[in-house]
């Protein structure tokens, strides 16, 4: 094992942690806000001049079914970056994995965070997902610099 004790790898861990917790609180404000996204659909039909319950039940199963969906993806996303950090901080393998995710990450939290000031969304989601990206950044130049001491060791 290459630089166990080096202060990158301990950056790795400490993000993979904090993402760890992120993930969670992201999993649960997402269950806890299924309740609002049925008055949303309703909402939005009543504005939309819609009236027919049957079509508004549809409506408010598959905005549920997409808010699931995107939440798993969303998680199997993070879960890989987290088990790569531990995999890359703690035995030193899955560097260049760890690196291509930290990327992909970078830019798929940048999205988020765009779309999240463009759509208005709520204070809480755009500080989870701005924290999210600096972590994600954080990670991205902590991958860097941790494989160049593996390759100079």
């Amino acid at each position: 094992m290459k630089n166990k004790k080096s202060i990158w790898s301990t950056i790795i861990l400490v993000v993979a942690i904090v993402s760890l917790i992120l993930l969670v609180v992201s999993i649960v404000t997402t269950i806890t806000g299924m309740a609002g996204v049925e008055a949303l659909v309703r909402e939005e039909a009543a504005n939309q001049g819609l009236t027919d319950e049957a079509l508004i039940a549809i409506a408010i199963g598959t905005a549920k079914a997409m808010l699931v969906v995107s939440l798993i993806i969303g998680s199997l996303f993070e879960i890989l970056q987290i088990i790569g950090g531990f995999k890359f901080s703690l035995q030193g393998k899955w560097g260049m994995f760890c690196i291509v995710v930290s990327i992909l990450g970078v830019v798929f939290g940048a999205i988020s965070v765009v779309s999240d000031f463009q759509n208005k969304a709520a204070i809480g989601t755009i500080v989870t997902n701005v924290l999210s990206l600096a972590l994600s950044v954080l990670l991205c130049v902590a991958c860097f610099k941790h494989r160049a001491e593996n390759m100079e060791a």
